[in-house]
């Protein structure tokens, strides 16, 4: 299974991170944290991949114990990897670059340690030899050496992840985005808990004792017990952490697709509404260059409607709006549907009397409260709007009541 796990989960990571940076048409940008999101793939695919028992083996066959150092390293580098990913996404590549500088100045110093005091170990006294795994409490102090610059660094980067994620997470309203900071943070959890391990594990050879006996390798994700910390617990958390990083940016095609064709859909639900409005106020359509963008093209749309039933307001009708609501309570109807069938009601008269030249109102029926442009947000408008636009072509209320409410017939009050 850890072999499936270790090989398995870099091929995916790797595809993605292709994904990312596949070749694209000459029209088409690339996405600007596209070279960061696959820096990061790479980053966690090499660093699962040290922990392949292949591998392990490999590096065993050079010195003892060479498997450890160059998975914690691999370890390390996907942790500023990461690190990297999030200054990315939170500042601008200027200021990135200063803040990223420096850690990788630190990746390099701990490396550095983490080699010396390796090196500097006699093979048959690193982690799994005869001699430590009888002696626990007798490891060299190049060991303790060798796990303090490697808890340091990680410590000081999950912080990093942690900090970055959190702000993110203050900032972002979309579920999936706050989804996958939750996931960064999760992930964060299981490097502290490793990390933890690392700690207590080293405190307890200075005590002569050990807590976490068993073999140089893992025969399972639980076996010896110390697996759950040492591999596990750093699995779970690359596993989370990638997952958060970039699910959600993989995700937004997808949601862009959806949002595109929704808005595209509701300018045509809009354009019959949008048609009979122009008509009678050719004024309100913007004289600016017309865009075939979905997003700019319904957001001309909701503002030249809004700005049409304001011009309108002179001919909505006390009457119209009172048969409406009768209507409506009869129907039972409520909540926003009712008030859209209403607003539909009052918008089709008012039509109507402007076609008819007819007087002004004495008393114009107010304006309905989700109908406000001016202090609504944009969005929340166009989606009010799609429903009173639903409702003036397909209300059967709204039809009758029109019918009824025929210019010059419409009463003032």
């Amino acid at each position: 299974m850890i072999t499936i796990v270790t090989f398995g989960l870099p091929a995916l990571l790797l595809a993605a991170a292709a994904f990312w940076m596949r070749p694209r048409p000459e029209d088409v940008p690339r996405p600007s944290n596209a070279a960061s999101t696959a820096v990061l793939l790479v980053a966690w695919a090499v660093a699962i991949t040290g922990f392949n028992p292949a591998v392990e083996h490999a590096s065993d066959l050079l010195t003892r114990d060479l498997a450890k150092l160059v998975s914690n390293v691999l370890m390390l580098g996907a942790s500023l990897a990461v690190v990297g990913f999030l200054f990315a996404l939170n500042y601008k590549p200027g200021k990135a670059r200063a803040k990223l500088l420096p850690r990788l100045w630190l990746l390099a110093l701990a490396i550095a340690v983490m080699s010396v005091a390796f090196f500097a170990t006699p093979a048959d006294r690193r982690w799994s030899s005869p001699f430590t795994n009888a002696h626990w409490g007798q490891a060299p102090a190049t060991l303790t050496v060798y796990t303090i610059a490697y808890v340091a660094f990680m410590g000081h980067a999950t912080y990093d992840a942690l900090a970055q994620t959190w702000r993110r997470s203050t900032e972002t309203d979309w579920r999936v985005h706050k989804f996958g900071l939750q996931a960064v943070t999760a992930g964060c959890f299981f490097v502290l808990l490793y990390l933890l391990y690392k700690v207590v594990n080293a405190a307890a050879s200075l005590a002569h004792v050990d807590l976490f006996p068993g073999g140089p390798h893992c025969t399972s994700l639980v076996t010896p017990y110390r697996c759950a910390f040492s591999f596990t617990a750093p699995l779970s958390g690359v596993l989370l952490i990638t997952a958060g990083l970039t699910v959600p940016a993989m995700a937004w095609p997808l949601v862009k697709h959806r949002l595109t064709a929704w808005q595209r859909q509701t300018a045509q639900v809009m354009a019959p509404l949008w048609q009979d409005i122009t008509a009678v106020d050719p004024d309100v359509v913007l004289n600016t260059i017309r865009s075939t963008e979905p997003d700019l093209f319904l957001h001309r749309r909701t503002v030249e409607i809004a700005d049409g039933i304001l011009t309108l307001e002179k001919h909505r009708s006390l009457a119209v709006q009172k048969a409406a609501r009768e209507a409506v309570a009869a129907a039972g109807l409520s909540g926003a549907e009712a008030d859209a069938v209403v607003e539909a009601a009052i918008v089709a008269g008012a039509i109507q009397a402007a076609r008819w030249g007819a007087a002004d109102q004495d008393e114009p029926a107010p304006l309905a409260d989700r109908g406000s442009v001016r202090e609504a947000d944009l969005d929340e408008e166009a989606i009010w709007l799609r429903l009173v636009a639903e409702q003036y072509t397909g209300s059967d209320i709204v039809h009758r009541i029109a019918a009824a409410h025929q210019p010059p017939a419409l009463d003032p009050a």
